[in-house]
C-alpha cells in the first residue's frame, strides 16, 4: 500500500511539471526579420495617381502634366481633357513591389525627372515617428500625398526591370535613428504593344462643317448639317473573292469618297449613293478625316510623293490632318483634296499606318472622287 501511495506522489509531481512546462512555453513569434518588419512598420495598401494631383493648374485644371498623360494610351482622335481617365491606380505585386504600367509609346522621352503625385492609403495607423522617406506620417489611414520623381524614356522602360526607385517607410526613435524600416520597389515598365494596324471598316471619318474643310457644300447630301459624319465607303476590292485588298503596299486597303449619284441628293444613305457631290469636288474643296479612328497606340506614316495636277497618286498627305509633308497647317485650307483643274477626277492618297509595336505596317489607299456606286 505504501508502494502504490509512493507511486501515486511520483504521478502528480510528473503531471504538475508538465502543466507548468506547458504553460511556460514561449508564444512563436515571427520566424523572421521580414514578418517582425510586417508586423510593426505599416505597408502600402494601394497607390493611385489621380488626373485632379497632376494636372497643370490645381486650382482650375485643364491639361494633364506629361507624365500623368504618359500612364495613358495615345488615341486617335486624341482623347480631350476632360475625357482622359480620372485615375490611374499601380498594382502592388506581393508585399514590396509597386508597379506601374507604361503603354508602349516609341516616342516617349520625359528624359528630366518629372513628378508624379501618387495618393497613397496605409493598410493601418502607422504609429509615431514613422516616416516615408523624409515625409512624416500622420498616425492615421487617411490616404496621403506623396510626390514620386522619375523618367520616363521608351528606351528605359522597355528594358525588363523598367526604371526603379525605392521608396522607406521608417520609424525612428525621438533622437531621428532608425529603428526599422520597410522598403518598397517602385517599378515604371512598359507594357506589350499591340501589333494591330487596322482602321476598321467604318472608322475613316470626316466632321462636316458649314465651310471651308469638310465643307457641307463638298457632299452629296442637301440636308447635311454641320458636326455631322461622313463616313469613307470600304471599297468593294478589299473583300473581293479573288485577290483582295490584303493591306500590303502592293495592294493597300482602299478607302473611297465617292461622286454621287445623280438625283439623289435628298438621300441620306451614303453608302448607296455616294458621298460627295454629284459632279465631283475641285481643287478648292478641302478635306480632312478628323475623325478617323486607329488602334490604340497606332500612328500614320507618310512619304516625300507630292499630287499635283499631272500626278494624280502621292503619299506624302497624312490624312488626318490634311497637311504634307513640310506643309502648315491652315484652318480654311488643307492639301487634301482633288489636285487637278478639273473637278470630278479622281487623286488618289497612299500613306501607311504603324501599330503600337513600331513595326507591324499595313498599307492604304484614299480615293478622292472615286466612281458614283451604279445600284
Amino acid at each position: 500500500m505504501k508502494t502504490n501511495k509512493i507511486f501515486k506522489n511520483i504521478l502528480s509531481l510528473l503531471t504538475l511539471g508538465s502543466i507548468i512546462f506547458s504553460c511556460n512555453k514561449p508564444s512563436e513569434g515571427p520566424k523572421t526579420e521580414e514578418e517582425a518588419i510586417q508586423n510593426t512598420i505599416a505597408n502600402i495598401k494601394r497607390i493611385v495617381f489621380t488626373k485632379a494631383k497632376n494636372s497643370t493648374t490645381a486650382t482650375n485644371p485643364n491639361t494633364a502634366t506629361p507624365a500623368y498623360a504618359a500612364l495613358f494610351v495615345k488615341k486617335t482622335p486624341a482623347v480631350t481633357y476632360a475625357d482622359l481617365a480620372t485615375e490611374f491606380p499601380a498594382v502592388i505585386q506581393g508585399d514590396t513591389v509597386i508597379k506601374v504600367t507604361v503603354p508602349f509609346d516609341k516616342t516617349l522621352n520625359i528624359s528630366t525627372a518629372a513628378t508624379l503625385k501618387a495618393t497613397i492609403t496605409l493598410n493601418k495607423k502607422p504609429g509615431e515617428n514613422v516616416y516615408l522617406g523624409d515625409t512624416k506620417l500622420a498616425d492615421s489611414t487617411v490616404p496621403f500625398d506623396y510626390e514620386i520623381s522619375t523618367q520616363l524614356v521608351h528606351a528605359e522602360l522597355k528594358k525588363i526591370g523598367g526604371v526603379s526607385q525605392v521608396l522607406e517607410i521608417k520609424r525612428k526613435d525621438k533622437d531621428g535613428k532608425v529603428l526599422i524600416k520597410k522598403s518598397f520597389k517602385v517599378v515604371f515598365i512598359h507594357d506589350t504593344p499591340s501589333d494591330n494596324a487596322i482602321i476598321g471598316q467604318d472608322d475613316f471619318k470626316f466632321t462636316v462643317a458649314d465651310s471651308g474643310i469638310n465643307a457641307k457644300a463638298s457632299f452629296r447630301t442637301t440636308t447635311i448639317a454641320a458636326n455631322s459624319i461622313v463616313k469613307a465607303h470600304y471599297a468593294a476590292a478589299n473583300t473581293a473573292s479573288n485577290s483582295p485588298n490584303d493591306g500590303t503596299e502592293a495592294k493597300p486597303f482602299e478607302f473611297e469618297l465617292r461622286k454621287g449619284q445623280t438625283g439623289k441628293d435628298s438621300e441620306s444613305d451614303d453608302s448607296k449613293y455616294g458621298e460627295l457631290k454629284t459632279a465631283g469636288v475641285g481643287n478648292t474643296d478641302y478635306f480632312k478625316a478628323d475623325a478617323l479612328i486607329l488602334p490604340n497606340g497606332a500612328y500614320i506614316e507618310v512619304g516625300d510623293t507630292a499630287c499635283s495636277s499631272s500626278t494624280a497618286t502621292c503619299n506624302n498627305v497624312n490624312p488626318i490632318t490634311g497637311v504634307k509633308t513640310g506643309g502648315t497647317t491652315s484652318t480654311t485650307t488643307t492639301d487634301l483634296k482633288c489636285h487637278s483643274s478639273t473637278a470630278g477626277t479622281k487623286t488618289e492618297y497612299k500613306f501607311t499606318v504603324v501599330a503600337q509595336d513600331g513595326m507591324t505596317k499595313k498599307y492604304y489607299k484614299l480615293t478622292i472622287n472615286a466612281d458614283a456606286p451604279t445600284s
